[in-house]
């Protein structure tokens, strides 16, 4: 039985979906199938596939017309321009059997995701990570604050149980109890957890690592999301997690992102190594490399943010959370409106 690889990208992401594909095949134990789903990737579908060769995989591209149509005629509106954001959920339609692990595009692999790969689900359709977001975030989907609200960029899915469940069905059902205009994190992630509320199976947090699991201490990310060991991950699985990470996730926005010249705010190690595999792959790409190096050394931006951020952590977490739910604070109110 095979297991899969999905992404979903188009020429814009091109880049950085191959860095994300070429550190994970350089240490993938086991053989697999990549999946593509692909929007006007046109000629670039070349540098994808010439990696896929290097490492023996087949790669399958899928085009995303026939999904786009499915949500068209659900009448769900594009995000951000596209469809992209929901195509993972219709995987089970174009794969027979197996697991796969979906990524996103701005993702660097640190380790072999063989075990990843085939974590038990427990009878569930899909496995994710626990999201940072405030727990508020609950109160914009109509659940309890304090129920489990999960990351939608990188999620596992058991071919099967998906196709019992009927999980593509399921996803454009949940749309109809969203308001779109009102989501916070992104339509597809909250959506995802209305649609499979109580049928997740948690994945390690070392598989999706994102910014505030790699600078803060286990207690000041508790406190900048509101959450507490019982509906998040314990103290114990934040270090092991940050001894030997998985997945390293630049979520966020652009200022977590290191290919972009605001991305003054990434941990050098992993920024760096972002660096050295797109150096190796383009390096005469689209992203100056340099300029980026020059940029994040000496950003006065970067220096006030770790000056602050390192000394006074409990403070910068407090701060930071009470703007958070201040910020969401239009849209919960909308939220209870609705929910009455």
């Amino acid at each position: 039985m095979a297991d899969h690889i999905l992404y979903a990208t188009d020429k814009n992401y091109c880049e950085l979906c191959a860095v994300s594909l070429y550190s994970l095949l350089s240490r993938l134990s086991s053989k697999v199938v990549i999946h593509i789903i692909e929007s006007s990737l046109e000629e670039r579908k070349d540098d994808l596939s010439k990696i896929a060769d290097q490492f023996g995989c087949e790669i399958d591209f899928i085009p995303i017309e026939d999904i786009s149509k499915r949500l068209v005629d659900a009448g769900i509106p594009p995000y951000r321009g596209g469809y992209s954001p929901y195509a993972r959920f219709f995987i089970s339609d174009y794969v027979n059997e197996g697991r796969v692990l979906y990524l996103d595009c701005d993702t660097l692999i640190k380790d072999d995701l063989s075990s990843l790969i085939h974590f038990d689900l427990k009878g569930n359709p899909l496995g994710a990570v626990i999201d940072q977001s405030t727990s508020y975030v609950n109160v914009l989907i109509g659940h309890k604050q304090h129920d489990i609200y999960y990351n939608s960029g990188i999620l596992l899915f058991d071919v099967e149980k998906c196709r019992e469940q009927n999980v593509p069905e399921r996803f454009l059902e949940a749309v109809k109890t969203i308001d779109l205009s009102n989501t916070f994190l992104g339509a597809d992630q909250e959506i995802m957890n209305v649609a499979f509320f109580n049928q997740f199976t948690t994945l390690p947090v070392a598989a999706n690592m994102m910014f505030t699991c790699r600078f803060f201490k286990p207690k000041h990310i508790y406190s900048v999301s509101t959450k507490s060991e019982s509906d998040y991950y314990t103290e114990e699985e934040f270090d092991r997690a940050n001894i030997k990470p998985l997945i390293i996730h630049f979520a966020g926005g652009g200022t977590y992102q290191p290919w972009r010249e605001e991305g003054v705010y990434y941990m050098d190690e992993d920024a760096d190594a972002w660096f050295g595999v797109c150096e190796s792959l383009y390096p005469n790409g689209k992203y100056d490399l340099n300029k980026l190096r020059s940029i994040k050394s000496s950003s006065s931006k970067r220096k006030r943010f770790f000056g602050t951020a390192g000394k006074m952590p409990g403070l910068y977490c407090y701060l930071k959370g009470r703007y958070r739910n201040l910020k969401l604070l239009p849209k919960r109110i909308r939220a209870r409106k609705m929910f009455k």
